[in-house]
């Protein structure tokens, strides 16, 4: 479809040169005037396109697109959920675990000293604006408010409720041993590399599923490390490197295996698994996905 502004009836004859069916065009037009052409169609048409033609496979039709969307969007709302969990556990763990080694307040969140940066020390500069955005910028929020009004400091744990995920991912990676291994431990011991990658994956998978991007194909630039849950899947691997499971979709399940506790991740396999069967996508999503036809194993392995 071009940039030329198409009215519904105009986006449906488009669809239909293309060689999709439409059974019923006022209730396409229905959830086009929903979703948006963009949002349907060119978020979804590449699974049911022929590359060679770049028509319609014979057979497609509306509503196949349309499934996909909801499916898409009943993924998003489920990661999101499960997500949402690890984020609260890990902005109260480093809360805990950093008020504990270095104290809670305003200067103690912000003393380079407590930090361990390297040769990165304008990152953590970039992030101590971030804060005091939030602390003392106009947009600040009425708990940060409420603590500066009444004791004229805003503890760490008021703070970590105004951050992103990838602030506090931040935050993390650049966090001392002994307060990192701390957190870890809250983690079922996860190793301190494994659990900074994995929160990397999750901040990119929140982003898409709060702004209800595409999530089934997730394929980010960073990866988590090599772990337990690997080789215990027996996961493909072409010259020592993993296929799957590393940075696409199925790396975030691994990932939620490992960061939430043993009945909230049955609680999320089994949401999830509901999901798959109610859509049943055909293998080649799955595969895209980057689950291994025995991903359902993932319940019953221990990693840690």
């Amino acid at each position: 479809m071009s940039t030329t502004f198409l009215d519904y009836n105009a986006q449906i004859k488009n669809l239909k040169k293309q060689n999709l069916i439409i059974d019923n065009e006022s209730t396409s037009i229905e959830i086009l005037s929903k979703i948006s052409y963009y949002g349907l169609i060119n978020g979804y048409k590449n699974v049911f396109k022929d590359p060679v033609t770049n028509k319609y496979i014979t057979g497609t039709t509306f509503n196949d697109i349309y499934q996909m969307y909801l499916y898409d969007a009943a993924l998003r709302e489920i990661f999101l959920k499960y997500i949402l969990i690890v984020e609260r556990h890990i902005k109260s763990s480093i809360s805990y675990h950093f008020s504990e080694l270095y104290g809670n307040g305003m200067a103690d969140y912000q003393n380079f000293s407590n930090y361990d940066f390297g040769n990165h020390k304008t990152q953590v500069q970039k992030l101590f604006q971030k804060i005091n955005n939030k602390i003392s910028g106009k947009n600040a929020s009425p708990q940060i408010k409420y603590h500066l009004s009444l004791y004229h400091d805003v503890p760490i744990w008021v703070l970590m409720t105004d951050l992103t995920l990838g602030e506090t991912a931040t935050i993390y990676r650049f966090l001392k041993g002994t307060c990192k291994t701390a957190v870890c431990n809250d983690f079922h011991h996860i190793g301190r590399a494994d659990l900074g990658k994995m929160l990397i994956l999750l901040t990119k998978s929140r982003n898409i599923c709060a702004h209800g991007n595409r999530l089934f194909n997730l394929h980010t630039g960073d990866s988590i490390l090599d772990c337990v849950a690997h080789k215990k899947l027996r996961i493909s691997q072409t010259k020592g490197l993993y296929l799957h499971g590393k940075s696409d979709l199925f790396a975030v399940v691994i990932s939620l295996k490992y960061l939430l506790d043993i009945t909230t991740f049955r609680s999320f396999y089994y949401e999830l698994k509901k999901v798959i069967k109610k859509y049943s996508p055909p293998n080649t999503i799955l595969q895209e996905m980057g689950f291994p036809s025995n991903w359902m194993s993932i319940l019953r392995i221990k990693v840690y």
